[in-house]
């Protein structure tokens, strides 16, 4: 794996390549490869020093060290443990078997709940009076949030409330807290270590960053009047840190579909020629052209008219194909970043899979809260300078990125791959 660094000189190597291929000639997208540069060198991972990482990263959180506390070597992972006993009895182990394993223990143990969170993710329960608050994380890997599930009427009810903090960013909250979760009515509280990254994942090879331990013996008090501030239906917190949304407007896009449901809230969809080419590149997948001579590249061609009809068709073929398991609360949370300056990219339909779209600007702001790891980049889509209907993108992914030139004619589009790094 590269790191970011890595990633863009891989970047701007394909768009060079694409030259010499003689893909088309574009000085707009040469200055965006500049510009491109530029943004990740300005935003290369450098781990923050221990005094940075025992601040308090917001007014709303409070610290104290304790001087009995618990360890966190003394959690055991009761579903990891499952998993590894159950691999441990096959023999022999294949990669294969090891998920089918894995995924048949997910199913069940994430099947078993409190109020409609599943048990895997809980850090602690608390009751406080008619007050019930469940602690969790989310499921993502490499960004699960810290949330709170709180019911002010013995459970009748539930209210979902982001804290503005992330697992490991600076704090690894401790399932075996002695501390019970309500400190009153107007704070939880709960142990935790204080951590920082000191290595980033690289790609393929050691895809799981380094932290390091700062403090251990850490109690952690958040403040609820800030958490549960909420103008609109989704806590202020989580709009103003995780979607980018307006806090004050419960349809940020005002296209009819409340922000938590939305599968893209910041931008209302457009149905154009470039909208539905940029769904094509997203979740299209279309057969090679096998008698393609005349360039060395891959290339398949598309009908605009069916677009729509094509792309839910393969959707719903692959999710019979791949039988994914049932669509819990927490999967609710989840989304992907895309990172792209081009209006059409931004307001394409994501086809069920929540997306939140963020210019260049944006994502420099996204990375004061979040670790900026799982994300993807589409440049804009550029006109040729020297060929007629014919247009230029670059995509850069997390382990891989495609040079893409379009050339419209009648029907739709003729898109060809110019380019193709892999990490």
């Amino acid at each position: 794996m590269k790191n970011s660094v890595a990633f863009l000189l891989l970047f701007i190597c394909s768009f060079y390549n694409a030259q010499e291929m003689e893909l088309c000639k574009c000085d707009l997208l040469k200055k965006s490869e500049d510009s491109i540069s530029d943004f990740y060198a300005k935003h290369e991972f450098k781990a923050i020093s221990k005094k940075e990482a025992l601040k308090t990263k917001y007014d709303y959180i409070s610290v104290q060290y304790l001087k009995k506390y618990s360890k966190s070597q003394d959690i055991v992972d009761s579903l990891e443990l499952k998993i590894s006993n159950e691999i441990s009895k096959i023999v022999p182990d294949t990669a294969y078997v090891s998920y089918k394993i894995r995924d048949s223990i997910e199913r069940l143990e994430y099947s078993k709940k409190f109020g409609d969170i599943p048990k895997p993710v809980i850090i602690k329960t608390g009751k406080l009076h008619d007050a019930i608050a469940i602690l969790y994380h989310t499921r993502n890997f490499y960004h699960p949030k810290y949330y709170l599930r709180i019911s002010y009427d013995e459970g009748k009810s539930w209210k979902n409330y982001y804290t503005g903090l992330e697992k490991n960013a600076n704090y690894l909250f401790k399932t075996n807290s002695k501390y019970p979760l309500w400190k009153d009515k107007n704070n939880i509280q709960i142990e935790a270590d204080i951590v920082r990254m000191i290595k980033e994942p690289l790609f393929p090879s050691n895809p799981i960053p380094t932290y390091e331990t700062i403090k251990n013996n850490a109690l952690i008090t958040l403040n609820l009047k800030e958490i549960i501030k909420d103008s609109d239906g989704i806590n202020d917190l989580e709009e103003k840190f995780v979607y980018f949304t307006n806090p004050l407007s419960a349809d940020t896009d005002k296209d009819g579909t409340m922000d938590f449901d939305d599968e893209n809230p910041r931008y209302k969809n457009l149905n154009n020629d470039f909208t539905r080419l940029a769904e094509i590149l997203r979740f299209g997948d279309y057969p090679l052209l096998t008698n393609n001579s005349t360039v060395q590249m891959d290339e398949f061609t598309t009908d605009l008219k069916t677009v729509h009809e094509d792309i839910q068709t393969q959707v719903e073929k692959q999710k019979s194909e791949f039988k994914p398991r049932e669509r819990s609360f927490l999967d609710l949370l989840e989304f992907k970043v895309i990172v792209t300056d081009d209006e059409n990219i931004r307001r394409m339909d994501t086809y069920g899979e929540k997306t939140i779209f963020l210019t260049s600007k944006e994502y420099s702001n996204y990375l004061k809260y979040n670790y900026g790891i799982n994300y993807c980049n589409y440049s804009k889509i550029f006109k040729c300078d020297d060929q007629k209907d014919t247009y230029i993108l670059t995509f850069d992914g997390l382990i891989i990125g495609e040079t893409y030139i379009f050339i419209k004619i009648p029907e739709g589009w003729i898109v060809r791959i110019g380019h193709r790094w892999q990490a």
